[in-house]
């Protein structure tokens, strides 16, 4: 949590420039100028005639000495109570996981996740999706190490069937916590590919799902699944038929990113897509098979925000309204500006924390970000 926290500390400050800029700018004071100006008045007096008796003169050092004091010690005083209000009231998780106002709603949570020093693995994502009618759906589940803060979001959001369970692809950033969220939630069904893969990290997922005995529907191109009774997912990719390169797994990485699932949610007149971790060869190949029908309102950034991924070409296709990255290290800066140049509206898990996105069928939405950050 420390590395999150610095860059939380380096956005507040970053505020607190801003604000001081602007204030400078409008011909405000900043404390330094006014502690200047307060210690400069006893100088006048000093330079009084020699009639002045040295008593007087003392006297009033000794009154200007102890009014800086008092004005340094209200000043700090001052700043210290505003930092506390500014990091209280900058936490907004208890708004997040209040439900009260979101019946009829398609809610999305890009979950913040974070991994400990020893982790080798990135934390990965998960994202909880609530449709209209309150069913869930849980999109992939992190790492291992992750799991405890995927769990407690669900428990604190009072969640108690998850009634979908989305794999993108099974890279353990992305699997890797399912088994310990199956031990504590039941599962009305699993979702994958037809993508198999030969790790210990895919082989507990399996056994965690064949153990707690959800049912489990591989999805394929042109497959259309009914989220709930008011919203429809199509399923864009992969193919059921899978190709896998000479000397697999090794060197599979880009294989099973490109593998991901690509997901378009429908409600009314108002669309999601998330892509897993597509590289941008895939996402070529996306935008050549159905060019405008990518089209959404809310996107999840590929692969974490990388740029690897996010290309000119996807984005300019997409065209988002909304996008979340997840991810607990800063990437390149590079899809963070294009997603902007396109009119994308940008959040991002390291530095907003939990991501709450609330849309309506009409296209209209709201975003609540745990934290004020530079980036939106």
């Amino acid at each position: 949590m420390k590395r999150k926290k610095q860059f939380r500390l380096l956005t507040a400050w970053l505020l607190l420039a801003a604000i001081l800029t602007a204030c400078a700018g409008k011909g405000g004071q900043t404390p330094a100028a006014a502690t200047a100006q307060t210690t400069a008045a006893p100088a006048e007096t000093t330079a009084a005639p020699e009639t002045v008796p040295a008593e007087t003169t003392q006297e009033a050092a000794t009154a200007a000495q102890t009014e800086a004091a008092e004005t340094t010690a209200a000043e700090t005083e001052a700043e210290e109570a505003t930092a506390a209000e500014t990091e209280a009231a900058v936490d907004r998780y208890e708004e997040i996981i209040d439900r009260s106002g979101d019946d009829g709603k398609f809610v999305v949570y890009f979950l913040d996740l974070e991994v400990g020093p020893d982790a080798t693995d990135k934390s990965g994502d998960s994202t909880i999706l609530i449709s209209p009618d309150g069913k869930v759906m849980l999109l992939d589940a992190g790492h291992p190490d992750a799991a405890d803060m995927v769990i407690q979001v669900l428990e604190d959001l009072g969640i108690e069937t998850i009634d979908y369970l989305v794999a993108s692809h099974p890279h353990i950033d992305h699997i890797g916590g399912i088994p310990a969220v199956v031990e504590k939630f039941p599962v009305g069904m699993a979702y994958r590919s037809y993508v198999d893969y030969t790790t210990q990290t895919f082989n507990n997922y399996i056994n965690a799902l064949e153990k707690a005995g959800i049912p489990v529907t591989q999805v394929k191109t042109g497959d259309v699944i009914d989220f709930g009774e008011q919203m429809q997912i199509e399923i864009l990719g992969p193919e059921e038929e899978i190709e896998y390169p000479e000397g697999f797994p090794q060197s599979s990485t880009q294989f099973l990113n490109d593998h991901s699932v690509l997901m378009k949610f429908h409600f009314g007149e108002t669309t999601a897509l998330f892509g897993g971790d597509l590289y941008t060869s895939q996402e070529r190949e996306y935008v050549e098979l159905y060019g405008e029908e990518l089209a959404v309102d809310l996107a999840k950034a590929n692969h974490h925000g990388k740029d690897t991924s996010n290309s000119n070409k996807w984005i300019r296709t997409v065209h988002p309204r909304i996008v979340a990255a997840m991810g607990d290290e800063m990437v390149s800066m590079d899809a963070y500006n294009r997603y902007l140049k396109e009119g994308g509206e940008y959040h991002f898990t390291l530095v907003d924390g939990i991501i709450k996105v609330i849309l309506d069928d009409q296209g209209n939405y709201e975003v609540i970000d745990q934290f004020d950050s530079w980036m939106n």
